[in-house]
């Protein structure tokens, strides 16, 4: 039986295709191997808590303060109550604690002792009852979610609308990338608020998505879009956007809007191992400012000295006094 025999030629040249194939392999899997994951820090290591760093846009107007969201002669004139609809690490502390200084009745997180304000909310809602008739009487609620995964801002907005139609809403903006650094050092629990919502399912903002800023930008974006739409449909509503960054104009700016001695603006509860340029002697806080209620006075710390508290339509609901 005859054997098929190769030239030793064409046996060194199968050899050479083979070790180039086998050299190129290897090297592709160790610039493959060498390149960061998606859920890493960029040593090249798996890191299953961290968050993808994805820069933002900030040029998005609905991620900029409108100066000219309220008309100035509605400056002085607002009608509460007053209620935050932003979101958790953007300003809700500070506007707790400028409302608080100014001596007003002010609500934020806990809507009693034992019940949070987005609990009371809810069960209002399902009993068909106005969104705070279960919740403490005040005429400023600085932040009605639980800051996890109950956002009544988001689920329960037109019912807000229609239950106060001449309620004044608030919004704070803040730089996205500040503010999702913020969320990503806040912790509790062991976990941090960045990571506590993507495991929700709130409404714009499913169950694992969040994992970077844009996704996070997208959401609160989304959000400011629907509110601005519902109050423009709405005009017996007044929006108040607020920009948290230029710290100086916004003083002047909400001293002159809700007629408040300016010295009680500024920023409250702030993470000062982010914030190493602020100074805690200079971080403005209200009597009592850490307690989820400011009981206020009857009297108001004006911009033009002290003066009593004005009543306009829409305000029967606050029976306390």
């Amino acid at each position: 039986m005859n054997q098929r025999r190769y030239p030793c030629s064409k046996i060194t040249f199968l050899f050479t295709i083979c070790l180039t194939v086998v050299s190129i392999t290897y090297v592709n899997y160790q610039y493959i191997r060498l390149l960061p994951s998606p859920n890493s820090n960029g040593d090249g290591e798996f890191h299953n808590n961290n968050i993808m760093p994805i820069t933002n846009d900030d040029s998005r107007d609905c991620l900029r303060a409108r100066s000219d969201s309220i008309p100035t002669d509605r400056y002085g004139k607002l009608s509460y109550p007053f209620i935050n609809m932003g979101f958790p690490k953007i300003g809700s502390s500070s506007l707790h604690s400028f409302f608080g200084c100014a001596g007003y009745r002010s609500a934020h997180y806990r809507c009693s002792s034992s019940t949070k304000c987005s609990e009371c909310i809810q069960q209002s809602v399902r009993e068909g009852l106005q969104p705070f008739h279960n919740c403490i009487a005040a005429e400023v609620y600085s932040q009605i979610d639980d800051g996890r995964n109950s956002f009544p801002q988001i689920d329960y907005l037109e019912h807000i609308l229609d239950a106060y139609p001449n309620a004044t809403l608030l919004l704070a903006f803040r730089n996205m990338d500040s503010w999702y650094h913020s969320l990503s050092k806040w912790t509790r629990n062991s976990t941090n608020l960045a990571q506590d919502l993507v495991k929700a399912d709130i409404k714009g903002l499913p169950t694992g998505m969040g994992n970077n800023v844009h996704d996070f930008s997208t959401w609160f974006c989304n959000h400011v879009n629907r509110v601005r739409d519902a109050v423009s449909k709405s005009p017996s509503h007044t929006l108040v956007e607020i920009d948290l960054d230029d710290e100086v104009k916004t003083r002047q700016f909400m001293s002159n809007v809700f007629d408040v001695d300016a010295s009680c603006w500024g920023r409250a509860n702030a993470n000062l191992d982010l914030h190493p340029e602020l100074k805690k002697e200079n971080i403005v806080t209200a009597e009592g400012q850490k307690k989820w209620f400011l009981t206020g006075d009857k009297m108001i710390k004006g911009k033009d000295g002290i003066r009593r508290k004005r009543n306009y339509p829409g305000q029967q609901f606050l029976n306390y006094q």
